[in-house]
């Protein structure tokens, strides 16, 4: 494997790991306030908080396993506009648009981390400071950027488009025949 194969590979391995452990602790906090609230009449007020943190760490982070597995979404409407041949110029296009796009929002997102630390923000529950769970964003977006610019760099790397979860193509619905009912006598 090249280094460009083994940064993927860790990028993806990373982003499995902090995306179940965020979830395993949002299932955690809100199961224990549930629990707390129906069977010992008191819930947790800082369950909320954090697992609306844990669900933001979740959906940020897993922008990268949707589009590492090829599972994405994305504009289709322009891919019959243009030649097929020229598909692979279109999907580095594409990478190095989506790259800089998650380069310019990274970026805000750090100065948004910046100006929180700063002004010594908190969260008015927890009263904790806000700028470590908003360098979830910059963390996303700047894995999004190196995922992307892998893949206009070697697109052989790039995940096949739809991924597991992607519909049949029409060569494939060609070949499956379904079963015909058996006439009844």
């Amino acid at each position: 494997m090249n280094a460009a194969q083994l940064t993927l590979l860790a990028l993806r391995r990373f982003e499995q790991l902090a995306t179940g452990l965020a979830f395993l602790l949002m299932v955690g906090v809100l199961g224990w306030d549930i629990v707390g609230r129906e069977l010992l009449s008191g819930g947790k007020i800082w369950a909320t908080p954090i697992a609306v943190y844990c669900n933001v760490a979740i959906a940020f982070i897993g922008i990268g396993l949707a589009s590492a597995g090829g599972t994405h979404l994305r504009p289709k409407f322009f891919d019959k506009t243009v030649p097929s041949a020229w598909d692979d110029f279109f999907s580095r296009l594409t990478d190095i648009g989506f790259a800089l796009f998650c380069c310019g929002a990274a970026w805000l997102c750090l100065k948004v981390v910046r100006e929180s630390i700063e002004l010594a923000e908190t969260d008015p529950v927890l009263q904790w400071p806000v700028w470590p769970f908003q360098i979830i964003l910059v963390v996303g977006f700047g894995i999004a950027v190196l995922r992307h610019t892998l893949y206009a760099i070697f697109p052989a790397l790039r995940p096949a488009e739809g991924g597991e979860n992607a519909p049949p193509i029409e060569e494939q619905m060609r070949d499956y025949v379904p079963p015909q009912p058996q006439a009844k006598r």
